[in-house]
């Protein structure tokens, strides 16, 4: 029995000794877990804030290129508006330029039509003046006609007389005395 007992005292302390190695490994076991878990999850973590930098990142570039498209863009409606304003503003000069112009020619128009009323005006108040030298002219046309035929008449007359009276003296030579 003695030696019952011994191997059972033996057993006992061996199977503490086992049990408390056992329960050590488990631990270490559990620990190792965790550590493993811990590991797991901060790798996780670093993964996760990496891909959030990125993502971040990402976001940040493709705000700037808007950013940046959109100065692009608004600059390039700028200088497009600038164009069409300074043509704006040649096309209102030009069209300035030509009323001015169109206003002058109908100023000069205006003044050509007044002054051939005037004209015109003035001949119809002088209308009479005009028809009496018109019939002073044709008067003297014919004073000038009548006074030719007067004179071409005179003449013929003259002619005839002469012949008459040359006529008459060679009758009176020829019937006289003396011949």
């Amino acid at each position: 029995m003695k030696k019952l007992v011994l191997g059972a005292v033996f057993s006992t302390i061996s199977f503490s000794a086992i049990s408390a190695s056992m329960q050590d490994q488990l631990s270490a076991i559990a620990q190792a877990e965790q550590q493993g878990k811990k590991e797991e999850q901060r790798q996780r973590d670093a993964y996760e804030a990496r891909m959030n930098r990125e993502i971040q990142q990402a976001k940040q570039r493709k705000a700037a290129a808007t950013a940046a498209a959109n100065r692009k863009a608004q600059a390039l409606a700028a200088e497009r508006k600038a164009r069409q304003d300074k043509l704006d503003a040649e096309a209102v000069h030009d069209k300035q330029r030509d009323q001015g112009y169109e206003d002058e020619l109908r100023s000069l128009e205006i003044q050509r039509q007044k002054l051939a009323l005037a004209r015109e005006e003035a001949r119809v108040k002088r209308e009479n003046e005009f028809i009496d030298q018109e019939l002073k002219n044709k008067s003297a046309s014919t004073d000038l006609i009548q006074s030719q035929a007067d004179s071409n008449r005179n003449l013929s007359e003259g002619g005839r007389d002469l012949l008459k009276s040359e006529g008459k003296a060679k009758e009176e030579k020829a019937s006289g005395w003396f011949n």
